[in-house]
Parts: C-alpha cells; structure tokens; sequence
C-alpha cells in the first residue's frame, strides 16, 4: 500500500565526495505497481534528481589542487548505444563541467506503463592534479521540479545519510568506485581466469577514465564461458607518470605479480592508453626478465595499445613542446618521451625497450593490435601510435574532404597533391598484406621547403587537445539516440608485418654504437630504427580510426556520453579481442626466439650488464617529478597551512 505524500516532497537526499579517480553510481528503483493488474489510480507523475557541486566557490579557480569540476549523466538501465531512440524522454541526459556551486537538474519520466523504472546516476571527479582534495556534491530526489529548490538539513558527520524516504516503491542503491570494479559474480562459470589488465597514461586516472572500457568487456563474458574475465586498473600510479616509464612499469609488474597472480590465472592480456600502453610494455619485459616461467605458465592474449606514444613525440610536436620536455615539465617522462633522456647512456630508453631479446615476448602474444587516431590527437601524433608504417595515400584518399593543417613537413609523412588517390583495394594481396611497391611516399620530408598544395593529415593543437580534457567537445543528442547517423570511424584495419616495410635507407643503422658507445642518429632516423625493431620476427593489426575531437580521449570514452565519438572503436575493441576464439589469432613469429632470448633472468637476479638498465634498483631521486606535479604539491601544501578543502 502506497502512503500519500503531497506534492513538493523531497524524496532521497545525499551527499558525499568523490577524489581523484573517484566516482559514485546511483542505482534508482521506482516500483510502479505489482502484480499482474494495473492499478486504475496509478499516476504518471514524474520524478527529479538535482546534483550540486557543493565545493567552496574560492575553489573553482584552484586548477592545481582540482580542477574542483564534476561530470554527472543520467540514463535509463537498459539504454544500449547501439538502439535508436525514439522518445525524448528515454535519451540520456549529462552535463561534463559542474563547477562549484552549479546544479544540474534532469527530469526521470515516467511516460510508459510499466512496473519498474531503473535508472543510473554516475557522478564522477574530474580532478586530474592532486589525489589529496575532493570534490563535494550532494544529490537529491525529488517528486517534482519544485522539490529540487528546498533546503535540506542532514548531519554532516554522516555524510552517507539518506534523510527522506517517503515515497513506497521508491529505492536507491549506492555504489562507489571500489564496488563498481568489483569482479562480477558468476555461476557456473569456469574458476580458471582471464586476467585483463587496463593500463592509463599521465596522471594515472585509471579507474574513472577506463571504467567504460571495463565495463563493456566485461559485458563479453557470456561469450567465454571457458574462463572468468578478471579486469584489474593500476591505480598506484596516480600523480606519479612523470616519473619516467621504468618507474611506471616496475609499478604495473609487482602489482600483477605481488597481487593478482594465482594459480587460477591461465591468461593475460594488456590494454593500454597514451602512456599506459609503453608502462604496459616495461612491465612486460620487466615480467619476463625477473620472473622468466611467468608467460610459460601465463598465456598471453591481447597487447592492445591506444593511442600509445610508441617512438616518442619528439619531430611532430611544436618546438615550444620540445623545450618543455627537454626542460623537465613532465619530469623524466617527457625526455624519455623526447628520446633525450640521459639515464640509460648513450641510448634512449623507447630504443632499449625495442631489444630483440625482450621485444620478442610480444611475439608470443595471440594478437597485438595498435588503434591509432588519424586526426584530432594533439597528444600523440599518427606515426608514433601506428609503429610508423601504414599506407599512408590509402588513408588520405579515406579522409578526403576533411579539413588539412597548415603545412608543416614535421607533422605526419605526406602524399604529393598530384599523386592519384583512388581507391587502393588493389594495393592488398590475397594474404589481406600490402604490396611495398603500390606505397606512393614514405616518411618523407623536404627540409624546411613546403609544397602548399600537399595533402596531409591533420594535426590537432596540443593546447587545445589538453584543454579539452576537461572542457569536452560533447557530441550533439542526435548522436548518442540514432546510431544511423554516425559516420564510419574506423578507416582502416590491416595487418602488417616485418616484409611489408619498405627498405631502409643505407645509412640508417650507421653509427649506432655498442652499448657504452657513441649514437650519431636524428630524432627521425631513431624514430624509423625503433619502429623497425618493433617489426621483427612480428605481425601487428593496425586499426586507424576517425574521431571528432577530443580524439585523444574520445579513443577510450573517457567519460560516458561527453566522449561518446569513441563508443565504436570500444565496440570493435571488444569484439575483435573478447568475443572470438583462436582462429583470428595473428600468425606466430617469424623466428622463434631462442631459450636464451625468453630465459634470460632467473628468480630477479640481475641476468647481465647489457640489461641492468631494465633490472637495477634505481635511488630514488633518479625518478624525477615534472613542474605540474611539484607546484601542485607546494599549493596543497599551502593550502593545508592556511584552510582544509577537505570540508
């Protein structure tokens, strides 16, 4: 039986916090009627949720300590993505910059006769400086819109408390970050698992920007009913990416090994973001080097990168970017992004990761796929995140009508104007491989000369591509109801391997030293060797895809609907890697690398000098911080002497 409450009842209220990486779900139940029979007084009034970023207003300028921001979406339980929707009120609805102070307010209609209603409420921080600070919010239920406007009294030493529930049928479930990356339950399922590791890149912000990747591979699982996936994000990197990629991959290889291994893991795979996907690889040479039996009792599955900076950024980015991260203001990272780092002598650690010997574990992996964004990444540029080489006229002739950058010889390899752009399907052979001699240009530059009427790829502003982390150009509401509108994002998806390549100039490898030598090599001529040693005894799937800004983030819907262009490159993600069996499964390596190449370290004994780089224990003031993370520290510890935004 129903109890009567008037109108302009405030039905639920909480409030609560969420910190860096953080963010809460609530799960909103209204039992229309029960039964068979519907009720004949039953009412269609609906219900509101009003969320409030109750952070101080002085905050809302603390970029350092915050940003102070949250986003907040609301949608039905059983939305798809992939469903048209018809009725306005069933499209979901969000807003991707609460500041201090702001409300956001949707209404949850009840415009069907049904008898339950579910719908889910995320509220995520968008704080990327500091794990110490936190953002306040408080939401509220309401049984309408005038509701929303009454002032709610709760004790603020409870702030879990709920401080009305009038309404029968009405129940709401809360779940915070650590619940949601719960592994599900499973019945019937084999005990035998499928470890999933989700690696982030700078800031580390693993378990709020991956959680819609998690989520949806985790949707697979009635798809294997062999094994139990197990999806893990390393957290503990959080504030710490500018420490350098040793740092961060050590990190990622004694949380698997110290903390997810058991003997129930039969599997492994790797899926990395930006800077995730090279910490990924450190720690799977690091794995294989310390605990040699590891991927012998361990299959490994998928290496997937996105977006991943795997030869650095250190040609295609302004030289304003270049001074700064020879400078330090991403500390060792970006000069081991910038191939200047110092640390490992005369080579840069991105070309000590491409060594035969450890290289070669990648090769055991079932399937390695690298997902690049042809456009709108001011982050990481094409070549670096596609291993250099794909058919580059094949996807300009994808592109065409698209709006080109400024000429800069710099940016991505170009194809003369006067070239014929057509369609290249000739230009693959019945092994789906491309034939080098149909590859028009390659790699090619002219100095500082510049043909005007060239064609190249866009290249995003690196200002804008990091301001638009947190100010996210949101698709429009067309987008996420009608999936018949969206345009083809995926523009190419080939398999390449190492005779694909075409031949090196004869001076390529000339002046690289041993170890303890001299290296005499450009930017660019070590930006080509390394993509070549990436290649080796390898065949990798190449999946360049087409998205609107903030591409960068978009790749892995950082956050729900604001980065909804990259729902298909998830979709395929998914599919193509949790949704198939072996016989998709790249060809195994070219040559099979010997017992002395994978056997080279035995129970973390240091194996030889050649790898000591890889293994010593660095002091740890070789791991460097950058600016942004040393004047974030210095204004939380300013703040903290003078106020507490923990209140």
């Amino acid at each position: 039986m129903k109890v009567h409450i008037s109108a302009n009842e405030v039905l639920y209220y909480n409030q609560s916090s969420v910190k860096l990486g953080e963010f809460e779900r609530y799960i909103i139940t209204y039992e229309l009627y029960q039964g068979d029979g519907i009720p004949a007084d039953i009412k269609l009034d609906s219900l509101w949720v009003k969320i409030k970023n109750t952070t101080k207003l002085s905050y809302k300028a603390a970029y350092l300590l915050g940003p102070f921001i949250l986003y907040c979406d609301v949608r039905a339980k059983d939305y798809e993505s992939s469903y048209k929707i018809i009725s306005s009120a069933d499209k979901p609805v969000f807003q991707s910059n609460l500041q201090a102070q702001q409300k956001f307010v949707s209404e949850l209609s009840l415009h069907h006769i049904k008898p339950r209603y579910v719908w889910i409420v995320d509220v995520v921080s968008q704080i990327l400086f500091n794990r110490e600070t936190k953002v306040n919010f408080g939401i509220l239920i309401g049984n309408s819109k005038a509701s929303l406007k009454k002032k709610i009294r709760c004790d603020r030493a409870l702030p879990d408390k709920i401080c009305n529930t009038l309404l029968s049928g009405l129940s709401v479930q809360r779940l915070t970050t650590a619940d949601i990356w719960k592994v599900p339950p499973l019945i019937g399922i084999s005990q035998k698992s499928h470890l999933v590791i989700l690696t982030h890149g700078f800031q580390s912000n693993v378990s709020a920007d991956m959680e819609y990747i998690m989520e949806e591979i985790y949707k697979s699982q009635m798809n294997n009913s062999n094994e139990r996936l197990v999806i893990k994000g390393y957290a503990k990197n959080v504030c710490e990416t500018e420490k350098g990629i040793k740092f961060l991959g050590v990190g990622l290889a004694n949380y698997i090994i110290d903390e997810l291994y058991d003997d129930s893991v039969e599997k492994i795979s790797f899926i990395g973001h930006s800077l995730g996907g090279l910490t990924q690889t450190f720690a799977i040479c690091y794995i294989n080097t310390i605990h040699p039996d590891f991927f012998k009792k361990v299959e490994p599955i998928n290496f997937i990168s996105l977006a991943s900076p795997l030869l650095g950024i250190a040609t295609s980015t302004p030289n304003y970017v270049k001074m700064s991260l020879s400078m330090g203001i991403i500390g060792t990272t970006g000069q081991e992004l910038g191939l200047k780092d110092a640390n490992y002598g005369d080579k840069p650690l991105l070309y000590l990761l491409s060594e035969e010997s450890l290289i070669n574990v990648l090769a055991r992996f079932k399937r390695r796929t690298l997902y690049a964004n042809a456009v709108n990444d001011g982050i990481v540029p094409l070549y670096s995140s596609s291993l250099l080489f794909l058919d580059y006229s094949q996807l300009l002739h994808k592109l065409r009508g698209q709006t080109t950058a400024p000429c800069d010889p710099l940016l991505q390899p170009e194809v003369n104007s006067g070239e014929n752009l057509t369609n290249h399907s000739d230009d693959y052979n019945d092994d789906n491989e491309i034939n080098t001699s149909s590859w028009n240009t390659f790699w090619k530059t002219k100095g500082n000369d510049c043909d005007k009427k060239s064609k190249r790829l866009m290249n995003a502003s690196v200002i804008k591509s990091m301001k638009s982390v947190v100010l996210t150009p949101c698709p429009d509401a067309n987008f996420l109801s009608n999936p018949d509108e969206r345009v083809a994002t995926i523009i190419h998806d080939k398999i390449y391997s190492e005779k694909n390549l075409p031949p090196p100039s004869p001076t390529l490898y000339e002046g690289i030293a041993a170890q303890g030598g001299e290296t005499r090599k450009t930017r660019k001529e070590m930006e080509e060797i390394i993509a070549r040693r990436w290649h080796k005894g390898m065949h990798w799937r190449k999946v360049v895809v087409s998205l609107k800004p903030d591409a960068h983030n978009n790749i892995i819907v950082r956050r729900r609907f604001a980065n909804a262009y990259g729902w298909p490159v998830i979709d395929h993600l998914v599919t193509a890697h949790f949704q198939r069996d072996d016989s998709d499964a790249l060809p195994v390596q070219d040559k099979q690398s010997s017992e002395e190449d994978t056997n080279i370290a035995t129970g973390g004994v240091e194996p030889n000098k050649f790898f000591s780089w890889l293994t010593k224990i660095e002091d740890p003031s070789a791991y460097r911080g950058g600016i942004v993370s040393t004047a974030s520290h210095l204004a939380s510890s300013w703040i903290s002497k003078h106020s507490s935004v923990k209140d």
